[in-house]
């Protein structure tokens, strides 16, 4: 399966009239695979009627008046299908000997061959492997490339939903009409009709479809919290209901944990930091423009490629233009001073620190993921070094005790990288709460958002996860003197216990 493209995802889905995205989450929505024991027939090469005409004309009935008297049709609705089986050549049109005779019919070879395979049609038995839904507790069709077995979840430390109610699907003949609307898009069964759904055959095996889960917060009643769910890049609104209905905030004590308060942030800020925080709305009305600009030269750089030579030059010139525009709307939203960073800026923010450190980058994290620390992450650390950046890296809530391989396997990369370059320091500070950014002296992030762990952690609670972005030079150098004196103090204790 392709790499899922979380952060794309979100970003473009993170604006909701009336809501502010709070955070995101992995998650992998409930589905059992299904053995049913079903009863089917294959689907006749002809319609209904076509099989009683046939039939009809092989018991004696000749003449079309004949026919329809006998099927109880119309005459005209005889003639139609009658002349739809002749150009299909499956009887053939014979005329009387005078005109006082009406034409008749008989069956031509395809046609008498047509109604021996139509009588020898019967129900079959079979059983059927069916997905159904967790959630939505319906059937439904699911590709084998989009089933995730729960230790493929846990391999990625993405988190379950569970199921509402937990229990699997009970089968019965009531499931005749939900089962029937999937076998369709089923190739096996493509050319069946299900006649009834008989009983369980098998055991039920539970597998997981990856999404992503957007928490919003109204911005008028806070007190008001919608998840809503993406799957494939594709918003389900089916779940988003079906887990409403379920209770599924409460049940998950999303409500509760997203009350709870990071205290880390604002101490770290002080309060002549916070006062000076830009207007939520101001800076929302340029995040929308940025947004707007975005979108258009997407959809002009869309067109120009399959436009004619004329029309694209005016497209590509249009383009220059909206780029521009989003080139002045990105940077009067860099030029605030300290100003709130939503949750879906911070990933693509880290991304941007990696790309674009000339003298230092300094990271603080609790956590380290396998996840967010991949290969990719690696060579950009690296891709820093060797330009002579200076790189530090502070992680470490406890003694790591309890760090999954996984994860071990990553630190003890980066362990080695630090070994072989002397600009990169890699500390477990042991109690660190913080999360913090800080690039060059241009801009420094504190903030809730896990920078080390934000995809691959189960365990990451559901917490408001904006930050506060500051460009003061002063503040900048401040905070970074604050967490290298952290640094160098725990960096002495590791050396002294060697």
């Amino acid at each position: 399966m392709s790499e899922f493209p979380v952060e794309e995802t979100v970003r473009r889905l993170s604006k909701r009239p009336g809501y502010r995205l709070v955070t995101y989450r992995e998650v992998g929505l409930p589905h059992w695979d299904v053995p049913i024991r079903c009863r089917l027939l294959k689907k006749k090469s002809l319609s209904v009627l076509d099989e009683f005409i046939l039939r009809s004309i092989e018991a004696g009935l000749s003449v079309s008046d004949d026919i329809a008297g006998f099927l109880v049709l119309p005459v005209e609705v005889v003639d139609a299908a009658m002349g739809r089986l002749v150009v299909s050549g499956h009887i053939i049109a014979v005329a009387g000997r005078s005109n006082a005779q009406p034409v008749h019919y008989v069956l031509s070879d395809r046609g008498k061959r047509a109604a021996k395979e139509l009588t020898d049609i019967t129900p079959e038995e079979r059983t059927l492997r069916m997905a159904y839904d967790g959630l939505t507790r319906k059937y439904v069709f699911i590709e084998k490339s989009m089933r995730w077995r729960p230790r493929d979840l846990r391999d990625l430390d993405i988190l379950e939903i569970p199921a509402f109610p937990a229990d699997p699907p009970t089968v019965s003949p009531e499931d005749t009409s939900g089962v029937a609307s999937v076998l369709r898009r089923i190739t096996e069964t493509a050319q069946h009709d299900l006649l009834t759904v008989m009983t369980l055959d098998g055991k039920r095996e539970k597998f997981f479809v990856r999404a992503l889960a957007l928490i919003f917060e109204s911005v008028d009643r806070s007190e008001e919290i919608y998840v809503q769910f993406a799957i494939d890049g594709r918003v389900s609104e089916e779940h988003d209901l079906a887990f409403a209905k379920a209770e599924g905030l409460r049940k998950l004590g999303i409500v509760g944990s997203l009350r709870d308060v990071d205290p880390v942030v604002d101490a770290l800020l002080g309060e002549e930091l916070i006062k000076q925080r830009a207007d939520d709305a101001e800076v929302e009305a340029i995040r929308r423009t940025t947004e707007n600009f975005r979108v258009q030269l997407s959809s002009l750089e869309e067109q120009a490629e399959s436009a004619s030579v004329e029309k694209r030059e005016q497209l590509v010139d249009l383009a220059t233009g909206v780029a521009k525009r989003l080139d002045d709307a990105e940077v009067t939203l860099k030029r605030i001073p300290v100003r709130v960073l939503e949750v879906h800026e911070h990933a693509p923010l880290l991304v941007d620190a990696l790309n674009t450190a000339q003298e230092q980058l300094l990271i603080i994290s609790p956590w380290i993921r396998a996840a967010v620390v991949n290969d990719r992450f690696i060579k950009s650390v690296r891709r820093l070094l060797e330009s002579d950046v200076a790189v530090v890296i502070g992680y470490g809530i406890d003694d790591g005790k309890s760090v999954n391989e996984r994860d071990r396997a990553v630190e003890k990369k980066l362990q080695s990288l630090a070994a072989e370059f002397e600009n990169f320091r890699f500390i477990r500070l042991g109690d660190t709460h913080a999360k913090v950014l800080i690039v060059d002296h241009s801009y420094a992030v504190v903030t809730s958002f896990n920078w080390l762990s934000f995809r691959g952690d189960p365990n990451r609670p559901f917490r408001d996860e904006r930050g506060t972005l500051i460009t003061i030079e002063e503040e900048v150098k401040r905070l970074r003197s604050d967490y290298m004196d952290r640094v160098n103090a725990a960096g002495a204790q590791s050396d002294s216990r060697v």
